[in-house]
């Protein structure tokens, strides 16, 4: 997972305001909750000790458009500039929380905030089809006319029906052209195509390996949007993100098993890792991090297990955090990639009903243990810890 998007939340020295939030818009009444909510989340930053304008910053922000009606959570961190991160999430927080503190609450972030996948939507009819990638506008193509056969009538028909499948032909050649181009000019890790069965299946035929490699159909979406359309594409999101993770733990049992130090696991290795700033991949368990608190510098590599640590290195104490924060901090700054291993984080919840627990592959072996819930693949060895 790459979180440049939290950059701005690491790049500044602090204090922060996490706050993890229901934004679910699926009541009569939701208006009214989310009053109660914001009134909620500045109570509580007050309490911890936020100042009054980052309280208004927060509050400015959640009551800002509301999202989408439906399930929704949300995320924000914020400094005393303002709101350096605000991310939708498909589910509400499993555990709301308004915090206060020297570093934003980054373990509590990345757990909610799914991993983007690069998804490509395509709707493909007769007439053409309309190719969407997020953020996008949507782009329509086709259009060659007629499309719509005649009964049955003889011999004189015929010309007018291979006109038909003419237009049929060029249309699917459009939309398969201009889906090729957004699956290479995005590098789309799903694909998912719309339509009725007979535009799918010619669309299908014409698709390149890596096209279909990556295909999600829907099934009865025939119409302007199938119904199992949110199910499907959420689902094979999620297989993505699980591909990803078993890749990471793959790799970091394979470095772990050649010996040559470019893969640690534990606080203290894994804090020396980060302190030479060696750190490719962080793989963080949620469940068994623990809750131990580092101390860290003004250089967020700087990170040691007690001030004289900090010291040793010549850095100058800024604060005490929470490892998982300081070591996700660190990690961003560094441009590392992160892992969320174990049965935490999004991908656990079903985010089709967020109070029960996502399945799990009975048959997908273990992972690599990771000790202390923290693991790295290192971009060079480094002194243990």
């Amino acid at each position: 997972m790459r979180l440049d998007w939290l950059r701005p939340a690491c790049d500044r020295p602090g204090p922060f305001a996490t706050v993890l939030i229901d934004a679910t818009h699926d009541t009569e009444d939701a208006a009214e909750l989310d009053r109660l909510r914001r009134r909620e989340v500045g109570a509580a930053l007050a309490d911890q000790g936020a100042p009054e304008d980052v309280r208004e910053a927060v509050e400015a922000a959640l009551a800002g458009p509301p999202p989408p009606d439906g399930t929704a959570g949300r995320v924000l961190v914020a400094d005393a500039t303002g709101v350096l991160v605000d991310r939708l999430t498909p589910v509400p927080p499993a555990a709301p929380a308004a915090r206060w503190g020297p570093l934003p609450d980054l373990l509590a972030v990345v757990t909610e905030v799914p991993e983007p996948v690069r998804t490509v939507r395509v709707q493909v009819h007769e007439t053409g089809g309309e190719i969407a990638v997020p953020g996008e506008d949507p782009v329509t193509v086709g259009g060659e006319t007629p499309v719509h056969k005649v009964p049955a009538g003889g011999a004189s028909h015929l010309p007018m029906q291979e006109r038909v499948e003419e237009s049929w032909r060029r249309n699917t050649a459009a939309v398969a052209e201009a889906t090729e181009r957004a699956v290479q000019r995005t590098g789309a890790e799903v694909l998912v195509l719309t339509g009725d069965a007979p535009a799918r299946a010619r669309l299908r035929d014409r698709l390149s390996r890596r096209c279909t490699d990556v295909l999600v159909e829907i099934e009865h979406s025939g119409g302007e949007r199938g119904a199992d359309l949110p199910d499907t594409v959420a689902r094979a999101e999620d297989d993505v993100r699980a591909l990803r993770r078993r890749t990471a733990l793959d790799r970091f049992a394979r470095a772990a098993g050649h010996g040559d130090g470019l893969a640690v696991s534990g606080e203290a290795d894994v804090l020396a890792a980060a302190r030479a700033q060696a750190v490719e991949t962080l793989l963080v368990d949620p469940a068994a991090v623990p809750a131990d608190e580092v101390w860290f510098g003004t250089d967020p590599a700087a990170l040691a297990a007690d001030e004289a640590g900090l010291a040793a290195i010549g850095s100058t104490p800024a604060g005490r955090a929470p490892v998982a924060a300081a070591l996700l901090r660190a990690a961003v700054v560094t441009d590392a990639d992160v892992v969320v291993t174990g049965p935490a984080g999004p991908d656990a919840r079903d985010p089709l009903d967020p109070d029960v627990p996502g399945e799990q592959d009975e048959e997908q072996p273990a992972g690599p243990v990771l000790r202390h819930g923290l693991g790295a693949v290192l971009r060079f060895p480094v002194a243990a810890g």
